[in-house]
């Protein structure tokens, strides 16, 4: 009986583990997806030396409002130089 538990017990973890695992690989697929849209979109707007360089700029950024806040710079700013000015700003000041 005692075996059935540890049994037990040690199945729900694992398949608490592997449901959470699901769920963090599953953010960091979205960010990733966020943030290879906004590169796109930056190297349309400002050319593909602009879109790499924010791409290196947001590489491993984790927190979706800065990279909604990086969107919205992409379509606010007038120049590459300018968006890129601004989100390292905005990423220094906040962390």
């Amino acid at each position: 009986m005692l075996e059935e538990a540890i049994t037990e017990w040690r199945q729900a973890a694992l398949a608490e583990g592997h449901a959470e695992g699901r769920s963090e690989g599953r953010a960091e697929g979205l960010r990733e997806g966020e943030r290879a849209l906004l590169r796109r979109q930056a190297a349309r707007r400002f050319g593909v030396s602009a879109g790499d360089a924010l791409a290196e700029l947001m590489a491993g950024e984790q927190d979706a409002e800065r990279l909604a806040e990086l969107g919205d710079l992409v379509l606010d700013c007038e120049s590459g130089e300018e968006l890129l000015r601004q989100g390292r700003s905005m990423l220094a000041t906040r962390g």
